[in-house]
């Protein structure tokens, strides 16, 4: 059985992902529960979190997490790049000082990863100053194109894009060695977002065929791990495959 994220009443998926898992449970002929977080921070389902993976959002997944004892369950590392430990005040001090930082919170999803420059960002309100952050300097021009690449046991399941040039594709050898980088550190199954840099010079290699030839970067946007991670479009039962699969590796270890 899954036991699927749901509103309070448990009439609803809670968002579009839990809903993907939900269809994904019914496409496999697997039972599923809407379920909600009340349910969960009850403890009255532990049991059944031990037996039966659950889907959620990263609130939710943190709240079963806890239920079971598990402490916070992160990847080895957000990015290839070189990463500063610092605090939300630094950062702003730094940029104030003319730097710019990309800055994503140590706390998992306490906000959204964004790049500081001077920018007023209403989700950082409220947020003291002294939140840890991982700070990157951003890329030094805009991403052409970003994809979210699929991994399960150092294999590409999907990819998807969702930001930019949907006929800018990642470089498949690319993303195989930072694949092969990962192997032995990174779970079962966890996320590469893939950026585009630059411009490619495209040539008409046949008729109606198209090559990419040259003029383009590739670059690890960030990983994000399996357990709760939104599906771009891949099919629903690949998706929940994948989230049960992470799931009971956790759990289980």
């Amino acid at each position: 059985m899954i036991l699927v994220q749901s509103d309070n009443e448990r009439k609803l998926p809670h968002h579009f992902d839990a809903a993907s898992a939900m269809y994904g449970a019914i496409e496999m002929g697997e039972n599923y529960r809407l379920t909600s977080f009340e349910e969960i921070q009850s403890g009255k389902l532990n049991n059944l979190l031990r037996l039966n993976a659950a889907v959620g959002s990263t609130d939710f997944m943190n709240e079963v997490f806890k239920q079971l004892g598990i402490e916070e369950v992160r990847l080895p590392r957000n990015s290839d790049r070189k990463c500063e430990f610092i605090t939300l005040g630094q950062a702003h001090a730094r940029v104030a000082a003319g730097e710019k930082l990309f800055v994503k919170p140590v706390a998992i999803k306490l906000f959204s990863g964004l790049v500081l420059d001077g920018t007023t960002y209403t989700s950082l309100a409220g947020v003291p100053e002294d939140t840890m952050v991982m700070a990157y300097k951003p890329f030094e021009e805009k991403l052409k194109a970003e994809w979210r690449v699929y991994i399960r046991r150092n294999q590409v399941v999907d990819a998807r894009n969702y930001s930019g040039d949907l006929f800018t594709v990642p470089d498949e050898k690319y993303i195989q060695e930072i694949i092969e980088q990962n192997k032995g550190d990174f779970p079962c199954a966890y996320t590469i977002d893939v950026g585009i840099l630059g411009s490619p010079v495209i040539t008409k290699v046949a008729y109606k065929t198209w090559e990419i030839l040259t003029g383009v970067t590739n670059v690890v946007v960030e990983f994000n791990d399996m357990w709760a991670i939104g599906n771009y479009g891949m099919p629903n039962d690949t998706y929940l495959s994948m989230l049960k699969e992470r799931y009971f590796e956790i759990i289980r270890k």
